[in-house]
Order: structure tokens, then C-alpha cells, then sequence
């Protein structure tokens, strides 16, 4: 699953505000636990496409928290 997408698609839900802050942190949750695991596993371009996608999760969250 491509994370930076998942994060876009969740963000343009037309759900209510928490909601949607509760799926990004639980997908950003979901991309740090892989990273994690990736570094572990020596795998630097799945850590890279995780990272983009834990990224844009907590944009996400910080736009939705301070608006």
C-alpha cells in the first residue's frame, strides 16, 4: 500500500474532523512501526516511501488540529 496516497485519500474523506485526525495518526502510527521494522530489515527504499507517507500524515494532522 502506498502510505503518501492512503494519507491523501483519508485527508479528502468527507468525514468530521476527528475522525479523520484519528485515521492519519493511526496510519502515521502504522508507517513508523514499519520504518521500524524496515530498518531492521535494511530495506532504504521502502523506508524512504514510508517516511513520505508518515510525513504527510502529520502535516495532515497539524492542519486538521490548528484549523
Amino acid at each position: 500500500m502506498d502510505m503518501k496516497q492512503e494519507a491523501e485519500r483519508i485527508y479528502q474523506l468527507t468525514i468530521d474532523r476527528d475522525k479523520k485526525i484519528r485515521l492519519l495518526k493511526d496510519l502515521a502510527l502504522d508507517c513508523y512501526n514499519e520504518m521500524e521494522a524496515q530498518d531492521q530489515n535494511m530495506h532504504p527504499e521502502v523506508h524512504h516511501k514510508l517516511s513520505e507517507g508518515y510525513r504527510l500524515a502529520k502535516d495532515f494532522i497539524r492542519k486538521l488540529e490548528h484549523d
